[in-house]
């Protein structure tokens, strides 16, 4: 969930000009993300053993208590604006209407919004603790349960 919310991030922020961020005052969005990039940059807890000395269920179970935290802290609009925005980028769906700066500045708000949505639904996670647990987690080709069966 993480990794797929980082890519559809990064691939919203690559289509947006970023000319147009520039010397602006941060939106709460913005901000948002600039915090996250903050908590990204944080030394690590002394408190909480490594990542190296983790074993697979205890990675299962640190992934699993972000990813549920994550989830309740997620804006229910996330999945339906970042599903149109790339769309739109994919060109599925007309881009919205207007001048083209206008639909640039548009379009940075939108990419801006997620990427809010996305740094307030991580509050209270180390995600730089999860990325390392996530790769680590690949590379001891720890398994992954069964998830629930399509309906």
């Amino acid at each position: 969930m993480i990794r797929l919310s980082f890519a559809i991030l990064t691939g919203a922020l690559l289509l947006t000009p970023p000319a147009l961020a520039q010397g602006t005052q941060p939106s709460a969005d913005r901000q948002a993300m600039l915090d996250m990039q903050a908590r990204l940059n944080a030394a690590p807890n002394p408190n909480l053993q490594p990542v190296e000395t983790l074993t697979c269920d205890q990675m299962l179970v640190e992934m699993t208590a972000a990813g549920q935290r994550m989830n309740s802290q997620l804006d229910p609009s996330f999945a339906t604006n970042a599903k149109s925005l790339h769309d739109q980028a994919m060109g599925k769906a007309p881009p919205p209407g207007g001048a083209s700066a206008e639909a640039a500045a548009n379009n940075r708000g939108r990419v801006d919004q997620l990427g809010g949505q996305l740094a307030t639904s991580m509050q209270g996670i180390d995600v730089q603790r999860m990325m390392a647990i996530g790769n680590r987690f690949s590379a001891q080709k720890c398994p992954t349960p069964a998830g629930p069966s399509p309906q």
